[in-house]
């Protein structure tokens, strides 16, 4: 009983940002897999957790939609957020919330009530989108063709307006081109080294003040462009941690149940191991690495050590979530809570390097400890 209050007492800091998180958690709804698909007459009502290489939403979502994969479709009615991040990703459908979303290519070509968030390579806001509210895009190229309600901030090399923006746009541009069909309702304020192009049909309503970057700010990210990053590569991080434990909780759930109860019964013994393996093994990879004998070794030794450290924070996330739910019999459940919690508490700041340093002391320890007894041989009698 004195282990498990220890337990308890090492991981508060995860268990406090729980709280908002775990009263919904039940209700949720997890695909995983290389492909994933909602039929066009599937209702889903809850939030929406895929992962897989093709993600296909042609029916409606009751909740918000978390999601990543290389190819992203989302055609049916989604009645929450969105947040995904892909290589391609297609939004054709009604979102009735916000979007945030990171990839190498986006199309938007659905209806949007609230604000998008973009952070990519090339950007099409298509004739038939429209958005709510506001526009914050980073990217090199942005083509708005739709209409946005509010206003557009963003950082791109090209922006083009063939479409309808109702007020404002803001940010540091290379270039802007209103289209014949383009109108913005509103000012234009931007930094860049380009006059704006505006052909014939096409209309400024307020003015346009451009500020010529000085020398530094060309070799610069414009803060624009940062934030949109930022914001995508946080998603990016988050759904991919999460798609990543997932499978393994879809791959080894009983590995990972194991280390659960081995960590419940002696969590100083785990804590210690992972504490000691996180001091010692690099120590030993740099001595090998010095001699031309073990260098071998050592990149095996490096290997193996890169290994254990990419899924610690799974089997950490993972003891976690057993300690959230302790009823639950569900490993795809207990892991998305597990690992949603500590990714979220690890971007707390000032607390998040101790956080850091507590799920990797267990997640090691508890990795090391389950590949002891895999590999423990039978005694011969």
């Amino acid at each position: 009983m004195k282990h498990i209050k220890t337990l308890v007492l090492m991981m508060s800091l995860l268990l406090a940002s729980a709280f908002t998180f775990v009263g919904v958690a039940n209700a949720q709804s997890f695909k995983a897999g290389e492909i994933i698909g909602v039929a066009e007459d599937e209702t889903i009502n809850s939030m929406l957790f895929a992962g897989g290489n093709n993600v296909d939403i042609a029916g409606t979502i009751n909740g918000d939609v978390y999601c990543a994969g290389q190819t992203i479709n989302i055609s049916g009615n989604v009645k929450g957020d969105v947040f995904c991040a892909g290589q391609t990703i297609n939004i054709s459908g009604t979102i009735d919330g916000s979007v945030r979303l990171f990839g190498q290519s986006v199309t938007l070509s659905g209806a949007v009530s609230d604000s998008v968030t973009v952070g990519s390579q090339s950007l099409v806001i298509d004739k038939a989108a429209t958005i709510g509210r506001d526009l914050l895009g980073g990217g090199q190229t942005i083509i708005i063709n739709g209409q946005i309600a509010r206003d557009v901030t963003t950082g791109a090399s090209a922006l083009t307006v063939n479409g309808l923006v109702g007020r404002d746009i803001s940010g540091r541009i290379e270039s802007i081109n209103v289209g014949a069909t383009g109108s913005v309702a509103g000012n234009v304020n931007y930094t860049g080294e380009n006059e704006p192009s505006i052909a014939g049909g096409g209309k400024i309503a307020g003015v346009v003040t451009r500020t010529e970057p000085k020398v530094e700010q060309r070799i610069q990210i414009s803060p624009e462009t940062a934030a949109a990053t930022a914001i995508g590569s946080f998603l990016y991080m988050f759904i991919a941690a999460v798609v990543f434990a997932l499978v393994l909780a879809l791959m080894f759930p009983k590995i990972l149940e194991d280390s659960v109860v081995a960590t419940m019964k002696s969590p100083v013994s785990t804590m210690l191991t992972g504490l000691v393996a996180m001091i010692v093994a690099p120590i030993i990879i740099v001595i090998l690495l010095m001699t031309v004998v073990g260098m071998p070794l050592a990149i095996f030794a490096l290997l193996a050590w890169s290994i254990i450290m990419l899924i610690s924070g799974s089997f950490s996330g993972y003891l976690l979530g057993k300690l959230i739910m302790r009823k639950s019999k569900k490993p795809l459940l207990i892991m998305l809570v597990g690992i949603s919690v500590t990714i979220i508490a690890l971007a707390i700041p000032f607390v998040n390097f101790i956080i850091f340093l507590v799920a990797g002391m267990f997640g090691t320890g508890a990795i090391l400890i389950q590949n002891k007894k895999l590999f423990k041989r039978p005694s011969l009698k």
